[in-house]
């Protein structure tokens, strides 16, 4: 039976761009601080704290929260399952930098 993935290094470079893809909407949400989906991206003044709003930035302050807990875990193991050498070391740079950021966000 032949599927939409002939092998698995072609499954694991699929979850690796997802994750990218979820890590890119995830930044872009942050930056507008949980409202990019529900506003204009080029219209900053829609991103002000208002009450109306809020249950709106909930929602995406948690998306954001949960794509970072994923994507740091997705890719980093998706990169060491796969056969090549410089996906592993592409890995263990990602683990490195998921570590300093979070040394960084405690100080």
């Amino acid at each position: 039976m032949i599927g939409i993935f002939s092998s698995i290094d072609q499954l694991l470079l699929f979850l690796v761009a997802f994750g990218i893809v979820v890590l890119f909407f995830a930044v872009l949400i942050d930056r507008s601080n949980g409202l990019f989906l529900a506003r204009n991206p080029l219209n900053v003044s829609s991103y002000e704290t208002t009450p109306e709003n809020e249950a709106e930035r909930k929602a995406g302050k948690l998306f954001v929260y949960w794509a970072y807990r994923g994507v740091s875990v997705l890719i980093p193991i998706c990169l060491f399952l796969h056969s090549g050498i410089l996906s592993k070391l592409l890995a263990i740079l990602f683990i490195i930098g998921n570590v300093y950021l979070l040394t960084v966000r405690k100080k």
